[in-house]
C-alpha cells in the first residue's frame, strides 16, 4: 500500500483503472494525488503515525479511515498511532513540561522548575522526534494547513517555509532504527456552509484553497505523496442536499468522517467503500485509540512525567504504563484478527 522508501513520486496520474477513476469522480469529484507504482510488500507491522491539528486528532474518535486502511492491509497487521494534537501547526507544537520523558528518553528540561503550569514550544522538534522514535514510525501522515490558513495570503510564504523546514528536519531521521520514514501530505478539508447563525465560509474556503494548493507544491517539490481533501470535500458539501457533514462548519460529524475516510482512502489506492460489516472493527479501533491516548497523553501528566512525579510517580507509573501497553497490544490482536476475517469474507 505504501510505496518503498527509495521510490520517487511522479506527476499526478489517473488512479487505478478507468472504471475505478470514474467511480471515484462520481462520488467525490476530482481527487489529485501524486502516486508511485503501488507496493504492498510482505513486511508486517508497518507503523503509521498521524500528525497535525484538530482534524487529524479527531479521526481517532470515529475510526472510519483507520478501519478502511486496516481491512485493506490486513495481511500486514498495521500499527496506527494518532499523535495529532488540537491546535498544532507546522511551526507550533507546544507540549506539556517534560512531555519528552513520556517517550522514554530525555532529561528534565529544568531541574528546578517550581510548581507552575507551562507548555514548551518544541521549536526544535526534539520532543516530537523522541515520540516518533518511541513509536518506531515508518509512515507519517502530515495533516497541516487549516489553522495556518487563517492568516490568509499574507501568511502563505511563511507557512510554506515552515512546512519545508519540518520536512527537512524529519526526513533524514530513522525513527524505526533502520530507514527514513515515508511521508504522506494531506490537505485541509473545506469549510461547510451551514447558514445562520454561522458565518458564510466563502472567504475561509478561498484561503483553504490557497493553502491546499501550496501544500500540493510542497509535496511535488519533495517528491511526496499528496492527497487533496479540499477539492472533493468542497464539492460534496455543495451537494449535501440538506445533510450536513460538520458540527460547526469545520469539525466533521459522523457523516462527514465517513465521507472523508473514503476520500483519504481513495487517495491511497484503497477503493473499497465503507460497509456496516466493518462496525465491529471500527469499535475495536476506537477503543484501542482511546487506550493509546490514556497511555501517550495522560490526563494528569504532572504526576507521570511532570513536576510532581517524585517520589511516587517514578515508582507507580512505569508498571502502570507497561500494563497499558499490554491492553493496547491485546486490542491490536483483536483488530488484526477481525480485519483478516473481513478480508477473507469478501
Amino acid at each position: 500500500m505504501f510505496p518503498p522508501r527509495e521510490s520517487r513520486f511522479r506527476r499526478p496520474i489517473v488512479l487505478y483503472s478507468i472504471l475505478s477513476s470514474l467511480l471515484i469522480s462520481f462520488s467525490f469529484g476530482n481527487i489529485t494525488t501524486l502516486v508511485a507504482e503501488p507496493s504492498f510488500g510482505t513486511a508486517k507491522g508497518e507503523r503509521v503515525i498521524f500528525l497535525g491539528g484538530t482534524f487529524a486528532e479527531r479521526l481517532q474518535y470515529f475510526g472510519y479511515f483507520e478501519s478502511l486502511l486496516t481491512r485493506h492491509e490486513s495481511a500486514r497487521e498495521l500499527v496506527v498511532r494518532n499523535m495529532a494534537w488540537p491546535g498544532d501547526e507546522v511551526a507550533l507544537m507546544p507540549r506539556p513540561y517534560n512531555f519528552v520523558i513520556s517517550a522514554g528518553t530525555g532529561v528534565p528540561d529544568d531541574p528546578t522548575p517550581g510548581f507552575g503550569f507551562s507548555f514548551e514550544s518544541d521549536a526544535d522538534h526534539e520532543t516530537l522526534m523522541a515520540h516518533l522514535e518511541a513509536q518506531k514510525a515508518d509512515t507519517i501522515l502530515l495533516c497541516f494547513g487549516a489553522n495556518e490558513s487563517f492568516k490568509g495570503k499574507a501568511g502563505l510564504s511563511k507557512f510554506a517555509s515552515d512546512y519545508q523546514k519540518l520536512i527537512e528536519h524529519l526526513s533524514p531521521k530513522k525513527f524505526n532504527g533502520k530507514s527514513p520514514a515515508r511521508f504522506i501530505i494531506v490537505s485541509p478539508i473545506a469549510q461547510e456552509k451551514l447558514g445562520a447563525p454561522y458565518s458564510d465560509p466563502q472567504h475561509r474556503n478561498q484561503n483553504l484553497k490557497l493553502y491546499a494548493a501550496k501544500i500540493a507544491e510542497i509535496a511535488k517539490k519533495n517528491d511526496l505523496l499528496y492527497v487533496d481533501l479540499f477539492t472533493p470535500t468542497f464539492a460534496q458539501m455543495k451537494q449535501s442536499r440538506g445533510k450536513s457533514f460538520t458540527i460547526d462548519g469545520s469539525q466533521l460529524n459522523t457523516h462527514g468522517q465517513r465521507m472523508v475516510a473514503e476520500i483519504l482512502a481513495a487517495g491511497l489506492e484503497i477503493t473499497d467503500p465503507w460497509s456496516d460489516k466493518l462496525e465491529t472493527l471500527r469499535k475495536l479501533i476506537v477503543e484501542k485509540n482511546k487506550q493509546f491516548q490514556f497511555r501517550w497523553r495522560p490526563i494528569n501528566a504532572e504526576y507521570v512525567y511532570g513536576r510532581r512525579r517524585d517520589p511516587f510517580g517514578i515508582i507507580s507509573y512505569p508498571p502502570e504504563m507497561a500494563e497499558w501497553d499490554k491492553i493496547i497490544l491485546g486490542l491490536e490482536r483483536k483488530i488484526h484478527a477481525e480485519a483478516k476475517k473481513l478480508k477473507s469474507s469478501k
